[in-house]
């Protein structure tokens, strides 16, 4: 089962990132004059590679579960930081405040991937899959970045 889930994912991953460099290429003048623009537009393709890599690992770890593990941890951390180097430059001041909410969203919820990685025991203990919870949570992950590549393109140019 987790098997397929994250061989679906991986492809949905990859797919969504290749429609969002589509999406790109028809703002990419926007981009050469603002530099915010550019690093949502990095972010927003973050949400899809990510997950993508992750659900790849997880796939050649079926019976190694530091492979899976080391690589929920790097890309979870990666997450973290772009997300809060994005909140912090303040990229998203014309955003909206459910927007710049759910940003803080997704940075928790990488911290979740990085803690559920680094100590799977907890899971397990209460009779859960670690694998099934880092599946619900890269689910989200993707989730947002469809929602931040949706708003991104049909922000008008004046914005």
């Amino acid at each position: 089962m987790l098997e397929t889930f994250y061989a679906t994912s991986a492809q949905i991953c990859f797919a969504l990132l290749g429609l969002w460099w589509v999406v790109v290429q028809f703002k990419y003048d926007l981009f050469l004059r603002d530099a915010a623009r550019r690093r949502t537009a990095y972010n927003i393709s973050l949400y899809f590679v990510l997950p993508g890599a992750m659900s790849l690992f997880s796939l050649l770890a079926a019976e190694v579960s530091i492979l899976w593990q080391l690589a929920f941890i790097v890309a979870g951390v990666l997450g973290i930081v772009e997300t809060a180097m994005l909140l912090r430059a303040n990229a998203l001041a014309n955003q909206s405040a459910f927007a710049r909410g759910a940003r803080y969203a997704a940075l928790l919820i990488y911290v979740l991937i990085v803690i559920f990685a680094l100590a799977p025991g907890v899971l397990r203990a209460i009779g859960i899959t670690p694998l099934l919870v880092e599946g619900v949570l890269l689910a989200l992950i993707v989730f947002l970045g469809v929602q931040f590549a949706w708003t991104f393109f049909m922000e008008s140019r004046e914005a």
